[in-house]
């Protein structure tokens, strides 16, 4: 394939995801079935006896009961609510993150259906970036070793096998 046939394809795939990538944020909000957290921090009454999905930093934990707080988009305090009837109590620390499905009450609390852990604690999510970093060095480090960059063909080709190379 010629390089300019390459190129067109590239530019034309490269815009459909940079606008696959515009429609998908511009209509996120609408389409979540969920309050937000700006939602619950402007109208918290509005949810109140729905089912309702939302992420929180957990700021204490007891047997029975957990404390959260919701976060709106600039990362402020926008409601903190009060779990019960959790089963997260060996699962996660103060500063973790978690998911918390359930009926949001008026009293600022929620009675968890299901509660997942997302990280936790606080080191949980670097825990994760680094070894997602590690693993993505890996695969290229090995695509490099068994490819060649070649820059009159604009793509790869297969390295020479070593044991191919030696007079013998």
């Amino acid at each position: 394939m010629r390089f300019a046939v390459r190129l067109g394809i590239s530019l034309v795939l490269v815009v459909a995801l940079f606008g696959l990538g515009i429609h998908y944020g511009a209509t996120y909000d609408e389409n979540w079935p969920h309050s937000t957290g700006d939602q619950l921090q402007d109208d918290y009454d509005e949810f109140t006896g729905d089912h309702q999905l939302v992420f929180g930093e957990v700021q204490s934990i007891s047997e029975d009961t957990m404390t959260i707080h919701v976060t709106d988009s600039a990362d402020e305090v926008a409601a903190e609510l009060e779990i019960h009837d959790h089963d997260a109590t060996d699962q996660v620390d103060p500063d973790g993150l978690v998911q918390v499905y359930g009926v949001l009450e008026s009293d600022r609390t929620m009675t968890a259906d299901e509660l997942v852990v997302v990280n936790e604690d606080n080191t949980a999510e670097q825990y994760k970036l680094l070894t997602s970093v590690a693993g993505v060095l890996l695969a290229i480090a090995y695509f490099f070793r068994h490819w060649n960059p070649s820059l009159d063909k604009f793509g790869f080709e297969p390295r020479p096998n070593k044991e191919e190379t030696h007079d013998g």
